[in-house]
């Protein structure tokens, strides 16, 4: 089954993604394996995207999401 990540990646192009960010075909892959990329692959694939006229949606980038929890000292 094909996830999200994967399908941007066939379209944008795997070699496209790995010279983007500077790293090797087969990061890319597992990376898409997995259905999210490195948050700090952001900017680059959405200027791939943005080039391709495709949405760069951030939900498939491992961004750190805020704490439920209060924060301690803040009333």
């Amino acid at each position: 089954m094909e996830n999200e990540a994967s399908r941007l990646a066939d379209k944008i192009g795997r070699r496209n993604i790995a010279l983007a960010v500077g790293v090797g075909i087969t990061a890319v892959s597992n990376r898409t394996v997995l259905g999210q990329f490195p948050a700090s692959w952001f900017d680059c694939l959405e200027q791939l995207c943005d080039s391709v006229g495709e949405d760069c949606p951030r939900k498939i980038f491992n961004f750190k999401t805020p704490s439920k929890a209060p924060l301690a000292g803040v009333v």
